[in-house]
């Protein structure tokens, strides 16, 4: 296995909320499905779109300064981003990020002035025709994580990156406001990496 890293010091979209019960066909392009019953859960899904092939957008997402960058650029104030090349032909990307906690007022003494975002993606290498998926992890320095599946595929003459998971925020009676802020977040997050990304390939 091969590892890179690189340090440095150094989000706008719409959300909707439907019962959880609602098929996630019904989600569109950064939507979010909340729903309370014996505990809560935010399921969230948003679509990316890249003018590049699926070989050239993967080469994007597995270059350190890259991931430097989208993390620069989406607010983080400090980062971390490293490439693990994996036998197989896939790669581990794991970038640590310092942000400014945007969340509920009620939910600041669970969280603090500022959030250590650490995130992994484990990639497939890509398939014949383009495609390759990754199973994703967010561990927050707060009570709430994300766990969610990524892929990558083909679309239109560039590439589709779509991104489907769901936040849990273990906090009693607030962990709904905090998931629903972090898929807020994450919506405005994923469209200004969209951005930088269709940026970086037009370089």
């Amino acid at each position: 296995m091969i590892a890179s890293s690189h340090d440095t010091g150094t989000a706008q979209s719409r959300a909707s909320r439907t019962p959880l019960c609602a098929s996630m066909d019904t989600l569109s392009r950064g939507a979010v499905a909340s729903c309370h019953d014996d505990g809560v859960a935010t399921k969230f899904t948003h679509a990316q779109q890249f003018n590049g092939s699926p070989d050239v957008v993967m080469a994007m997402l597995r270059d350190p300064d890259y991931v430097t960058e989208k993390c620069d650029r989406t607010g983080s104030l400090e980062t971390t981003a490293s490439i693990e090349e994996t036998d197989d032909g896939g790669c581990v990307i794991t970038s640590v990020r310092v942000l400014p906690a945007k969340v509920p007022s009620a939910a600041k003494k669970f969280v603090g002035e500022t959030i250590t975002v650490t995130e992994t993606q484990r990639w497939t290498p890509l398939a014949a025709d383009g495609s390759a998926s990754a199973e994703a992890t967010v561990e927050f320095s707060a009570p709430m994580s994300f766990a969610a599946t990524i892929t990558l595929a083909g679309s239109d003459g560039g590439s589709v990156i779509t991104t489907s998971g769901a936040f849990k925020a273990s906090v009693p009676f607030i962990g709904g406001s905090i998931e629903g802020s972090a898929a807020e977040l994450t919506t405005k997050y994923l469209d200004v990496e969209e951005s930088v990304g269709n940026e970086w390939l037009a370089r």
